[in-house]
């Protein structure tokens, strides 16, 4: 994210500090449902080293909050924060004065304006590991060494409860909006280059792409990061061989608020000359790139949703990338919202519509994480929630602590059927066209259905195949519901027959069953 806001979580027991990515399986459960056999822990959250809602008294409030919506990951660097951030003296150059000689480091390595971050790296993970959650850390490519690199990595398997399951090598480095002096020094030796300090593409002339265009430009950034990206790669490996790592995903002009210019040639310099040392890709997925309320001239909240329905084909689009280059290689959804400017879907039954069917679309398609971006973002405080934010929580402010919004309900909803080890898949109904379903057979024989209707203003009556326990009478089935209409998740529960013939939902809801 090339914005700088908040996040959270890290360990969840010293046996468990890899994440395994290979989705390696001992075969199907009992209940049989055909499906991507889910991590365990595929349900993240993003924080930030300029974020202190994740300690003390906030963080007390935050845990079983997090707990509740099955958040098991906290991807830690804060978007664009993580290329501006020292994690051995706490630096966090995005602190200082925008504009002026001294708003970035001015050399590789170099001092220059710093400040203090408000959460360092081991707070992060004292923090996260009172969790009981895994960490995913993305190193300071930008204005950082493959030294520090490194020294991070040592410094994770040395130091108790700061273990990390997943590591990249700098968050956006595709994109003009990131710090990146590797572009000052061979083979680019891009003279001139200054980062745009967050201020994003249009705003950063010296920039290649906004200088020489697209095309070029994205050539010498892609080479250039291609050329030094494996030192970092080896520097992290020689501190622990068994490292996870990754790079940047880029998508093109299809996906509006995550959208690279030249993608293509992004992806393919990358991956042709790491996919040795790749574990895998981070794609940040932003369907949409406005600001402020759905509707009048934005996208409206049934397209918002009726976006969900192109993240099996984007996945695909990775997947054939990769089986070209790094077969082996997962996928990672590092970062989401509805799009890439705050907007105020946080504070309406949208927005947890929209985080649980993202959520379930990217895991059911292949995906081994998704991290919603982010904890808190001080667009909202003390509780309420009327501002255009991207967090999932309203941030602390005079004592008051976070509170959730809307997007926390749909995790809660996701986390139903996204649970460690699960095996979930989509789910065909009769209404191809308005209904978004997913089927999940879960650990212990369980199974679980949800069927979000995106359509705003019509009732949808579906029908659709049982999953194996679900079919039939005299199963009793637990019941969660959450609709426009009714903005809370409401649970109940129902005999199976009474789902035998279809299912009735609400206009913009979502309705999730589970055997019992």
């Amino acid at each position: 994210m090339r914005r700088f806001r908040r996040g959270l979580l890290a360990t969840l027991c010293a046996a468990l500090t890899v994440l395994t990515l290979g989705g390696a399986s001992s075969g199907p459960p009992p209940n049989a449902i055909h499906g991507s056999q889910l991590s365990w822990a595929p349900l993240g959250l993003n924080t930030a080293p300029w974020d202190g809602d994740l300690s003390g008294q906030s963080g007390q409030a935050l845990q079983p909050m997090l707990r509740k919506a099955g958040i098991g990951m906290l991807r830690f660097g804060g978007g664009s924060a993580a290329d501006d951030y020292g994690w051995q003296n706490g630096a966090d150059v995005q602190h200082c004065p925008q504009g002026g000689s001294n708003a970035v480091v001015p050399a590789l390595g170099a001092g220059g304006c710093v400040s203090g971050s408000t959460l360092g790296y081991g707070n992060f993970s004292a923090s996260a590991t009172k969790f009981g959650a895994s960490s995913f850390v993305t190193v300071n490519y930008g204005t950082g060494t493959p030294a520090e690199a490194g020294a991070w990595v040592k410094a994770s398997m040395t130091m108790p409860g700061r273990g990390v399951s997943l590591w990249e090598v700098g968050n956006e480095t595709y994109g003009c909006w990131e710090s990146d002096y590797w572009l000052q020094q061979p083979p680019a030796s891009y003279a001139g280059y200054v980062p745009s300090a967050g201020q994003g593409a249009a705003q950063n002339p010296t920039c290649p792409q906004t200088s020489l265009g697209d095309v070029i430009g994205t050539q010498i950034m892609a080479n250039s990061y291609a050329a030094h990206v494996g030192a970092f790669i080896q520097a992290m490996r020689e501190a622990d061989k068994g490292a996870q790592i990754g790079v940047p995903w880029a998508f093109g002009s299809d996906v509006p608020g995550a959208a690279v210019p030249d993608s293509t040639e992004w992806n393919d310099t990358l991956l042709s000359e790491h996919s040795d040392d790749i574990g895998f890709v981070d794609a940040h997925y932003y369907p949409f790139n406005f600001t402020g309320s759905a509707g009048n001239g934005n996208p409206d909240d049934q397209q918002i949703l009726q976006a969900l329905r192109r993240v099996p084909s984007l996945y695909g689009e990775i997947r054939a990338t990769l089986s070209v280059y790094d077969p082996k290689a997962s996928v990672i959804v590092g970062e989401t919202n509805v799009s890439s400017a705050e907007t105020a879907t946080v504070c309406r039954p949208l927005g947890a519509l929209f985080a649980a069917g993202d959520a379930l679309s990217w895991l059911a398609a292949g995906a081994q994480s998704i991290d919603w971006w982010n904890t808190d973002n001080d667009g909202n405080t003390s509780g309420s929630c009327s501002n255009p934010d991207f967090g999932m929580f309203s941030s602390s402010s005079g004592g008051q602590p976070p509170a959730p919004q809307t997007p926390y309900y749909g995790y809660q909803l996701a986390s139903i059927l996204a649970r460690p080890d699960a095996r979930l898949a989509s789910l065909p109904t009769s209404d191809l066209n308005d209904v978004i379903a997913f089927q999940s057979a879960l650990p212990g024989g369980k199974t679980a259905v949800a069927f979000l209707n995106t359509d705003t203003s019509q009732t949808e009556h579906v029908t659709f195949q049982a999953p194996p326990g679900m079919s039939g009478s005299g199963h009793q089935l637990k019941t969660w519901t959450y609709s426009n209409s009714s903005p809370r998740v409401a649970t109940g529960s129902e005999d199976s027959s009474a789902v035998s013939g279809g299912i009735t939902l609400a206009p913009e809801s979502m309705t999730v069953l589970e055997t019992s």
